[in-house]
C-alpha cells in the first residue's frame, strides 16, 4: 500500500512522488473489469447511512456497478447484507432504494426470504424433484459492519477489518457524530464521465480559484493543509470565516461573511477594515451561542468550529463535514460503460434538541432548520426521511436540478474532462505537487488492483 504522510502538508509540497499515469484507468474496459474483480470485490465501501437501518424491518439497497446489495435489519435486531438476487432464477428482488419490510417476495415466482436471509416459502415446492435446500437457497450474504455512522459492506470477506481499515481516520471524523445527524436530502446524478474523474476533482483544490468563485469570499482554499492516511485515505483542512489569500483581501465583510456574523449576533459593520479577525470572532461567538443553548462543543478546537474538513475515504467517497453538517459523496462505477459513473450525494444535518423544542425554537429566530451558518434548532415534528431523487448531469446543466451551486460547478464541466480523455492527442495525466492527493489516490487504486 503507499506510504502516507505523518502530518498535513502545505499545498505547494508533495510527500509523495509524483509519477502521473496513463489514461486508460478512465476509458479502458480492461481496467473496468480489473477494477470489478479487484477493487469493489476485496474493498471495504460505504452502503449507506446507519441511521436508515436502525429499527428492525428497514433496509436499503446498495448498487456497485453489476451487484446489488440487500442490507436489513432484521427481527432480532441483527443488521445483515445480503446478494439482491433471487436464488431461484436470478430475478433483482428489490428495486426500491429504501424502506420498511416484513419479508423480501421475489415478483416473479414469489419465492419468499426472511430479513435474514433465508428461504420461508416456495410455491409449488413438491414439483421441484431436486428439492428445496433451503440452507443453500438462502440468499447469499457479503460481510456488513457497522462505523461513524455509516454502513460498509465488502463482497469479499478478506484483508483488514473495518476498524483496521478505518483506523488512521476513525478519531478525527468521530466527534462529528454522523450517526446522529439527520438525512435531509438524498440525491444521485448519472454522469458521462469515469468515476474516478470525480473523485481526482474532490482530491485537489487546484481547481477551485477557476470555476468555484464564491469559494473566495468564505474560504480560505489557496493554503488549504492536506493529509495523507495509509489505506489511501485523505484529508485537507478548509478554514472558514475568512477569504482566500489567492485575492486580495478585501476592505469589509464579503455578503457570505456578513450572513455568518449577523447568525451569530456581530455587526459586520465592526469588522470594517479588519476582515482577518472574522474567523476568530466567528469561533468566539459560535463557541458562546452553543454553551448558552445547552450544545457540548468540547470535543471540537475552535478552528473546527469555523472550518470545512473534508475526509476522502478510499475508494469513492468524499465526506465533508463540520459541527454542524456534512455531505457524504459517493462516485459509483457504471455497470457497463467506463466513460459513465453515478454520483450520490446525502446532506445531513446535526439538529439540537427535542421535537418539544421546535416552537420554542422558530419562535426565538424564525427558522427550524440551518446550514454551518448558524447553529441548527431541534428537528422539524413532522420531518419524514427524504426519498432518493435521481436525474442526470444534463437536469444540471439545464437548471431543472441543483446539488448546491459549488456540486453544480464541478458537474458541469466533467463531462468536458471526459471528452478530452478520448483524444488521441491526450495521452496521460501530469500532475502538480498541489494534487499530491490524486497522486495518493491512484497509488492506492494501483495497490490494490496488484493484490497488496
Amino acid at each position: 500500500m503507499p506510504k502516507a504522510s505523518p502530518q498535513p502538508h502545505a499545498p505547494d509540497t508533495a510527500p509523495i512522488p509524483i509519477t502521473n499515469f496513463t489514461k486508460d484507468r478512465y476509458v479502458s474496459r480492461e481496467w473496468m473489469e480489473r477494477e470489478r474483480d479487484r477493487l469493489w470485490a476485496r474493498t471495504w465501501l460505504v452502503a449507506g447511512m446507519a441511521a436508515d437501518v436502525a429499527a428492525p424491518g428497514q433496509y436499503f439497497t446498495f448498487e456497485i456497478g453489476a451487484e446489488s446489495i440487500l442490507i436489513a435489519r432484521g427481527a432480532d435486531g441483527v443488521l445483515r447484507a445480503m446478494h439482491n438476487a433471487c436464488t431461484h432464477r436470478g430475478t433483482r428482488l428489490v428495486t426500491e432504494p429504501l424502506g420498511t419490510l416484513r419479508k423480501v417476495v421475489c415478483p416473479y415466482h414469489a419465492w419468499a426470504y426472511g430479513l435474514d436471509g433465508e428461504l420461508q416459502g416456495v410455491p409449488g415446492a413438491a414439483r421441484f424433484s431436486n428439492g428445496i435446500p433451503k440452507r443453500d437457497l438462502a440468499l447469499k450474504p457479503v460481510e456488513v459492519a457497522e462505523a461513524l455512522g455509516m454502513v460498509f459492506v465488502r463482497l469479499v470477506p478478506a484483508g483488514p477489518t473495518i476498524a483496521e481499515f478505518l483506523a488512521p481516520i476513525a478519531e478525527l471524523i468521530a466527534p462529528y457524530r454522523l450517526e446522529a445527524m439527520t438525512v435531509t436530502n438524498d440525491q444521485t446524478v448519472s454522469h458521462t464521465c469515469n468515476w474516478k474523474a470525480i473523485l481526482d476533482n474532490f482530491a485537489e483544490l487546484y481547481h477551485v480559484p477557476f470555476i468555484h468563485p464564491l469559494h473566495r469570499r468564505m474560504f480560505e482554499c489557496a493554503a488549504a493543509p492536506f493529509e495523507l492516511f495509509e489505506h489511501g485515505h485523505t484529508a485537507v483542512y478548509v478554514e472558514g470565516g475568512t477569504t482566500d489569500s489567492g485575492f486580495p483581501v478585501p476592505e469589509a465583510p464579503t455578503d457570505l461573511l456578513a450572513m455568518q456574523l449577523q447568525a451569530f449576533g456581530l455587526d459586520p459593520a465592526d469588522f470594517k477594515g479588519r476582515v482577518p479577525a472574522i474567523r476568530p470572532a466567528l469561533q468566539r461567538a459560535k463557541r458562546k451561542v452553543a454553551e448558552a443553548r445547552g450544545i457540548d462543543y468540547s470535543a471540537f478546537s475552535d478552528d473546527q468550529l469555523s472550518d470545512v474538513w473534508q475526509f476522502n475515504l478510499f475508494p469513492n467517497v468524499i465526506l465533508s463535514i463540520t459541527p454542524e453538517s456534512a455531505w457524504l459523496m459517493r462516485s459509483r462505477p457504471d455497470a457497463a460503460d467506463p466513460g459513465k459513473s453515478h454520483f450520490d450525494m446525502i446532506t445531513l444535518v446535526q439538529f439540537h434538541g427535542t421535537e418539544q423544542d421546535v416552537a420554542k425554537a422558530k419562535g426565538e429566530d424564525g427558522v427550524e432548520a440551518g446550514t454551518h451558518f448558524r447553529l441548527n434548532g431541534p428537528r422539524p415534528a413532522d420531518y419524514q426521511r427524504p426519498p432518493r431523487d435521481s436525474f442526470t448531469h444534463e437536469d444540471i446543466i439545464a437548471g431543472r436540478k441543483t446539488m448546491t451551486v459549488t456540486i453544480d460547478e464541478d458537474i458541469s464541466l466533467l463531462a468536458r474532462v471526459q471528452q478530452g480523455m478520448a483524444s488521441s492527442g491526450f495521452e496521460a495525466v501530469w500532475l502538480s505537487d498541489e494534487e499530491a492527493r490524486v497522486q495518493h489516490f491512484h497509488d492506492a487504486l494501483d495497490a490494490a488492483l496488484a493484490g497488496e
